[in-house]
């Protein structure tokens, strides 16, 4: 298993749903030039500009702790430059609400480790 293992949250317009999910895996630094192929999935990349503002977590990642945990991140950020630059990265492509990011396998009961991500593409603008 590859680690860690990232859920995307986005915007829908879905009958069913007002929310869309996309699960996405890793792949190793030796396979990226050539990744393996499968039937419905493909590659994603990031590009140079592209940052996270992560809030790391322990337990198992449940329904009922994410948004509290996306909420937590979202104070912990608020006023800051990086907030403003994850606003407008958003308001560009109505993009990924937030990643929640799991490193565990799901039979390892101690030690869990995740994080939650709002990802960005920095502008230039703005000075780190």
């Amino acid at each position: 298993m590859t680690a860690p293992v990232m859920t995307q949250v986005m915007p829908s317009d879905g009958p069913l749903c007002s929310t869309s999910f996309v699960v996405s895996f890793y792949v190793p630094k030796n396979n990226q030039q050539n990744p393996p192929s499968a039937e419905g999935l493909h590659p994603q990349k990031w590009n140079e500009s592209s940052y996270a503002a992560v809030r790391q977590f322990s337990g198992f990642a449940s329904d009922g702790d994410i948004p509290k945990e996306a909420a937590a991140l979202s104070a912990s950020i608020a006023g800051t430059k990086w907030a403003a630059a994850i606003e407008k990265s958003r308001s560009k492509d109505n993009s990924t609400l937030y990643t929640v990011a799991q490193y565990n396998s799901p039979f390892e009961f101690r030690g869990r480790v995740n994080e939650m991500w709002f990802t960005f593409v920095m502008d230039s603008a703005i000075a780190i």
